[in-house]
């Protein structure tokens, strides 16, 4: 296992379950992966593959039918002892410092993530005091800060204002502000540009990448987009029906892709090369080949993992 001190997340083995009438089915198999500090790792996947069920567990919101079944998710603060969040319950308070303190959330469609009756100088101020020892005068002077950082302009107006009143785009800055505000260790972005047009998708990831950087916030990025992680992510973890089949830099997976599926989803993306072109779907890319069959994840060296046969993952071995 890698230093601890080098993460500031490690999940070791989860899995999830949901029952039901019919059995118990497995949403996630025996994922591990970490989340270096101050890094990105980008979590990519078709919509099932079992991302968002992962970034749930990690906030402890798993609810019936669902359980976490094994493994466990060991956050190391910067200050304290690392905890397993897998063994906290909904009344601990320790989990409840941890989520929406510790570890933020960035949600897909900021028009759910935001409360329609609420102002938005009322929400940012409530994380500030469930989270923070602070007054009314200091939670405004923050949050006015922060809506600022976000590029919100004429902030103290703003923050008098409602969710309607604002653009998808600029919700989705009101968004990340909040999941910023009490300072983070840890945020989960969860595929946060998909309900945006491109121009302001691309907006909010030079934004995200910006503020990552100046924080020093560790981010585990959810997407289905491999395009999107060329542009803000360190690492990648593929993930295909509840597993994760490929795990390396972002340069390693996208420059020289080892497992069949990570190509298929690379082989999706528009490019200047097929334009015009009728776009392979990625069952027409893997045809006839098995996936299924070999599941564990193989060390290849240089911080890389695939799940491959053996003897074909030791051709790939440095």
């Amino acid at each position: 296992m890698p230093n601890p001190n080098e993460n500031a997340l490690s999940i070791r083995e989860l899995s999830v379950t949901f029952d039901s009438e019919d059995g118990a089915f497995e949403a996630v198999r025996n994922v591990s992966y970490d989340v270096p500090r101050g890094k990105v790792l980008a979590v990519v996947g078709e919509s099932g593959s079992g991302k968002s069920v992962t970034a749930n567990a990690i906030l402890g919101l798993i609810q019936a039918p669902g359980r976490v079944s094994n493994g466990q998710i060991l956050f190391y603060p910067k200050k304290g002892n690392p905890v397993d969040i897998t063994t906290l319950s909904e009344k601990d308070d320790l989990l409840f410092k941890i989520r929406g303190g510790k570890i933020g959330m960035i949600f897909q469609e900021p028009m759910t993530a935001l409360s329609p009756v609420h102002s938005i100088g009322n929400q940012l101020c409530e994380a500030l005091f469930l989270h923070k020892s602070v007054d009314k005068k200091e939670a405004e002077r923050v949050a006015i800060e922060m809506l600022e950082k976000v590029g919100i302009t004429d902030p103290a107006t703003r923050l008098k204002q409602y969710p309607h009143e604002f653009s998808g785009g600029m919700r989705q800055r009101v968004v990340i502000a909040m999941a910023l505000i009490c300072e983070p260790e840890i945020i989960i972005a969860d595929e946060p540009t998909t309900a945006l047009d491109v121009t302001i998708q691309a907006q909010i990831l030079t934004l995200l990448s910006k503020l990552q950087k100046e924080t020093g916030t560790s981010v585990i990025f959810i997407t289905h987009d491999l395009g999107v992680v060329a542009q803000i992510a360190d690492d990648v973890a593929v993930m295909y029906k509840g597993r994760i089949v490929e795990k390396g830099s972002v340069r390693q997976v996208l420059k020289d892709p080892l497992h069949p599926y990570t190509k298929a989803l690379l082989a999706a993306i528009p490019s200047q090369k097929n334009l015009g072109a009728r776009l392979p779907t990625i069952d027409s890319v893997l045809g006839d080949t098995d996936i299924s069959t070999h599941t564990e994840l193989i060390e290849i060296g240089a911080g890389r993992s695939v799940a491959l046969a053996p003897e074909e993952a030791a051709r790939h071995s440095k």
